[in-house]
């Protein structure tokens, strides 16, 4: 086996985490897969894997091949689809990550229904707030909330992210109602991750211009459910999408504050992916399906195109 055969057989280990599950995929043996992936690393002149007992992590080295090298490989894989007359039917394993509320509240439905629809596909959904490197960790999506920072992603809109701000009623009965961003400044926030006091938050009207407010953290937490709790229990206002304080808000818990104005820039969900010249089938399978599905559940919100 030359270098270049070795390279899908790394592939696999980087995307799945594990020797023992790559093996089971490929259909080789643990032993098998380990030894070609020694060889490629003495091939290379390098260290591809960090291994310890309990852990297997891509090196520096083993990130950057990992980067350039999964576009080529998945599009072999998608190319031996096509020609196989398999294009219709996506199969293989599909990792994913997700926000825990986001999940809870929005995602559980449809990626039920997706692993019902799509019996080829080995769904694995990991539930965490942190932001994953997807190719370090080997995941071939993440969903999330807010802006693409990272340049060696790619991200396609899947709905929007109606924000709303909040706050108790004996909250608003002790400070008052604000009518105005302005009314803001003198009312304690409840910050999400993070331990600055002041945070700027842009509210807009309409097609007026945004207006720039300071506001005050008492408290803050990386927990949005700590947030809720801190919030139903007058300690401050908190922003949070309207999906996470939806029952809250029904039942006269927290109320709806500055109804009028929108937070600025909008927040969108997105499916984030690694950059590259192909996208898997199963990949583009799973995102059609949760643009259809959360746009069928929201008729305002609708995703976009690539």
């Amino acid at each position: 086996m030359d270098r270049l055969s070795r390279v899908p057989i790394f592939v696999a280990v980087a995307r799945h985490g594990s020797f023992a599950e790559a093996a089971r995929r490929l259909g080789m043996t643990g032993s098998a897969v380990s030894k070609q992936v020694q060889r490629l690393e003495n091939d290379l002149g390098v260290r591809l894997f960090h291994r310890t007992t309990r852990q297997l992590s891509l090196t520096d080295e083993g990130s950057f091949l990992f980067e350039r090298s999964a576009p080529l490989v998945e599009g072999i894989e998608e190319v031996g689809e096509m020609l196989a007359g398999r294009k219709a039917k996506p199969e293989g394993s599909l990792r994913i990550s997700a926000p825990v509320a986001l999940a809870q509240r929005v995602l559980k439905e449809p990626l039920t229904s997706f692993a019902s629809h799509h019996p080829g596909i080995q769904l694995h959904v990991e539930l965490s707030d942190r932001f994953v490197d997807l190719v370090g960790e080997g995941f071939d999506l993440a969903i999330r909330i807010g802006h693409l920072e990272d340049s060696s992603l790619v991200a396609r809109r899947l709905s929007d992210v109606p924000m709303v701000l909040v706050g108790a009623p004996i909250l608003l009965a002790e400070y008052g109602t604000p009518s105005t961003p302005e009314d803001l400044s003198r009312i304690p926030f409840i910050h999400y991750a993070s331990e600055r006091a002041v945070q700027r938050l842009k509210l807009q009207r309409g097609s007026d211009e945004p207006v720039q407010i300071a506001t005050q953290a008492k408290l803050s937490t990386n927990n949005d459910q700590m947030m809720v709790s801190f919030a139903r229990a007058g300690q401050g206002l908190i922003l949070l999408p309207r999906f996470m304080v939806e029952s809250e808000l029904d039942d006269g818990r927290l109320r709806e504050v500055l109804p009028e104005y929108r937070l600025f820039p909008e927040r969108k969900l997105y499916a984030v992916f690694p950059h590259g010249r192909h996208l898997p089938l199963k990949t583009r399978a799973l995102i059609d399906f949760l643009v259809d599905e959360l746009a069928m559940n929201n008729p305002s919100t609708k995703g976009s195109g690539f």
